[in-house]
């Protein structure tokens, strides 16, 4: 905040210097009615003197407000030279009538009544032939809205949108007014921190084209920034203000007035409905409109901020309005958060309960077993609160207490609640190691009876060669082992042979398939890829051709041997995966083969 209030002032300071360069004197003798005066209050109940927050008053709630200010050479003309020839405006004190409500919670409708209540000045004797504009005056009376469609509950901060209309009442030739009908509209936003509430407008005003001396005034860009900051609570605030506009159809310094505003409010009834500022402003830009300074006095009754729960704390700040609470908890009642009926600002254990006696924390409870002291029968044993706090026994001593032992006499697991465990199928496994609890089995295999995939007699578990039927003094191997399975291939360890240049399969190939066809028919299963590969001989194109008929021929061999095809495919690749490079005869030979690949499941 003190940052804040430090640029506006050295924003003040900075353009104070230019100093104030007033309207130069013309002989042009046309002049057309414009409105003059640059206070424009609209009675906002958060806002400044004139920068507007982004707030709406809410349903129903209304605002009504009178202000005054006196402002000291608003119009003064010089000549050519800079020399000040002429005070056209001297003094003038006007006041404004405002009264707002809220139809909606986001809508308002707002009206203002300005009146000059006394003006001194007359025009030079080269315009409107130089007639006194000293006198009383009505101002143009403007008719608004506003809407407010961001919240800084839910957006981060306050948005809304005033739009107005001015009605032309005044006196054609008293510069307090428009030649016709006037109209626009502000954006108006506001964000509060911590104790300052920060304001900033942009907007646009439109107005019939008046020419007065050098200047053409008609539309016009309007802006503000502005603070308010609560110095004491409830009670007083700091208002700091800086508005401004300046032409859109020919901006110079003439035709872009601000000022600087800077004063207080004070509330002097405890429920902040009735509000009195005061201040002042002093002119930073030159325009037509900025005084030397200006003198504000304002009284606006607002229910508002009024304090419906009567507890000293305004609803706008209480975050339980309609329940009294202490200022401490933000005008909310003190909670009872662990419902033991002590409040929590008296109870020493908010968090937990406990009795009143012992100032809302439980008593002790020396053996944890969720008894306390006071009432439990072994305090310092822990026992179930059925039991009064003291343990139960246990006959059987296998560390479950009877309650809970469903075999109270005979010692067993706590996994079995207290009883030993069985064996259903009498193999002398009990059921909670046998993998197999219902068919009996050797210990050797879990529990599970021996199974034998390529049925040569010889359980799984003692063949070294499960997968192809084999003797018994072989332990369950062929004589000759020509298959194997590792990993996920079934690995030949014989070549298979064929014709040259063809895919016919040489019977002496025929053991080595028929190894094969045993691993298939042992594992029902799985699914195999039947690859065929070949050397570098030839061209690219004839070997993948080959390769891909040699692994065909081998699975249709398989096919009519009993193996379901839905089980089978054949792909060749030709000389692209050799496994030795093909760089001499015995290489070669070895890039020449069949391979079978287990696809599903690995």
């Amino acid at each position: 905040m003190v940052c804040f209030v430090f640029s506006l002032t050295v924003v003040v300071v900075l353009v104070l210097s230019f100093g104030h360069t007033p309207v130069k004197a013309q002989s042009n003798n046309t002049t057309q009615t414009f409105q003059l005066q640059q206070f424009r209050p609209w009675g906002d109940p958060y806002g400044g003197f004139q920068n507007q927050s982004g707030l709406t008053l809410g349903q129903w709630n209304y605002q009504l407000g009178l202000s005054f200010n006196y402002a000291k050479d608003p119009l003064i003309m010089r000549d050519q030279s800079g020399n000040r020839a002429l005070e056209v405006l001297r003094h003038q004190i006007a006041s404004d009538i405002h009264a707002g409500v809220g139809l909606l919670p986001w809508l308002d409708v707002i009206l203002r009544i300005p009146l000059t209540l006394y003006q001194d000045g007359e025009f030079p004797s080269g315009v409107s032939d130089g007639r006194s504009l000293s006198g009383f005056f009505l101002s143009d009376i403007q008719l608004g809205a506003k809407v407010q469609f961001l919240r800084e509950k839910r957006h981060l901060l306050d948005m809304g949108l005033t739009f107005y209309l001015g009605i032309p009442i005044s006196n054609p030739i008293s510069l307090n007014g428009s030649q016709g009908v006037s109209f626009g509209g502000n954006f108006n936003i506001s964000k509060q921190v911590s104790i300052v509430r920060l304001m900033f407008n942009v907007g646009y005003r439109y107005q019939a084209q008046a020419e007065f001396g050098n200047l053409l005034l008609d539309h016009e860009l309007t802006y503000g920034l502005g603070a308010v900051v609560e110095a004491v609570s409830d009670t007083f605030e700091l208002v700091f203000d800086l508005a401004g506009s300046t032409s859109l159809s020919r901006p110079t310094p003439e035709s872009t007035p601000m000022e600087f505003y800077f004063g207080g409010r004070y509330y002097p009834m405890t429920t902040k409905d009735l509000a009195i500022t005061l201040g002042g402003a002093v002119g930073v830009m030159p325009g037509v409109g900025t005084p030397q300074f200006r003198v504000v006095l304002g009284v606006r009754w607002s229910p508002i901020l009024s304090d419906q729960d009567k507890d000293g704390l305004i609803d706008r700040k209480d975050r339980c309005p309609k329940t009294p609470g202490p200022l401490e908890n933000q005008g909310c009642p003190w909670g009872d958060k662990d419902k033991d009926g002590l409040t929590d600002n008296i109870d020493k254990c908010p968090d937990v309960a406990g009795p009143k006696e012992n100032k809302g924390c439980p008593w002790d409870d020396r053996d944890k077993d969720g008894l306390t002291d006071n009432i439990d029968k072994c305090p310092d044993t822990p026992g179930p609160k059925e039991n009064k706090g003291c343990p139960w026994g246990d006959k059987d001593k296998d560390g479950l207490t009877d309650n809970v032992d469903k075999c109270p006499d005979i010692p067993g697991p706590k996994e079995n609640k207290g009883c030993p465990w069985g064996d259903k199928d009498k193999d002398g496994l009990t059921d909670n190691v046998d993998k197999c609890p219902d068919v009996p089995g050797p210990k050797e295999n879990k529990g599970c009876p021996d199974t034998d995939r390529d049925k040569d007699g010889i359980v799984d578990r003692l063949d070294k060669c499960p997968d192809v039927p084999g003797l018994k003094k072989k332990q369950g191997c062929p004589i000759v082992l020509l298959v194997k399975v590792v990993g996920s291939q079934i690995k030949i360890l014989q070549k298979i042979f064929f014709n040259t240049g063809s895919a016919r399969i040489r019977r002496v190939s025929f053991p080595v398939l028929s190894q094969v066809l045993e691993v298939l028919k042992s594992r029902p299963k799985i699914s195999v890829r039947v690859e065929g590969h070949t050397d570098n001989v030839g061209g690219a194109k004839y070997n993948l051709g080959l390769s891909r008929r040699r692994a065909k021929s081998v699975r249709s061999y398989l096919i009519k041997k009993g193996i379901d095809e839905g089980r089978l495919t054949s792909v060749g690749y030709g000389l692209t995966k050799p496994v030795l490079p093909n760089t001499s005869r015995k290489n070669r030979s070895k890039n020449r083969r069949v391979e079978f690949h287990i696809v599903s499941p690995k």
